[in-house]
């Protein structure tokens, strides 16, 4: 097997894990985060979606789509987040913070994993595809 054949095989597995993600990633937006958001502050998720069904997943324009998305729907589950202070019994200066989820926020921050998990492999091949170039570029 060449080393072209490989690497085009590796980046073949890449694009496929990217697909994949992106299926899970257009099922948690119309299933969970759509519906949680208010009308009026769903045309961020809803282009994404789209952009999705368009097949633009490994395009620099929808990475930085997903990721204002992802910095948004944080900010969302903030929202749902109470953190307590958990003192320690056997130290008077110790203890840690717990944070508790609402249902809500929950469901939210299980499915920006999901819109994570995208964003990585979708990065992944186009950080892969440009390498190929630049050590093309040096090799000539």
């Amino acid at each position: 097997m060449s080393a072209e054949l490989s690497h085009r095989e590796f980046l073949l597995a890449l694009t496929a894990d990217a697909v994949m993600q992106a299926r899970i990633a257009r099922d948690q937006l119309h299933e969970v985060i759509i519906p949680a958001l208010p009308p009026q502050r769903r045309a961020l998720a809803e282009a994404v979606k789209r952009q999705l069904h368009a097949d633009a997943l490994l395009t620099k324009p929808f990475l930085r789509d997903l990721e204002i998305l992802i910095d948004f729907m944080r900010v969302e589950i903030e929202k749902g987040i109470q953190t307590t202070w958990i003192a320690d019994e056997h130290n008077v200066h110790g203890g840690h913070h717990e944070r508790h989820f609402d249902t809500r926020s929950h469901s939210l921050a299980v499915a920006v994993g999901h819109l994570i998990g995208m964003y990585e492999a979708a990065t992944e091949v186009i950080d892969f595809a440009e390498a190929e170039r630049l050590i093309e570029d040096l090799l000539q």
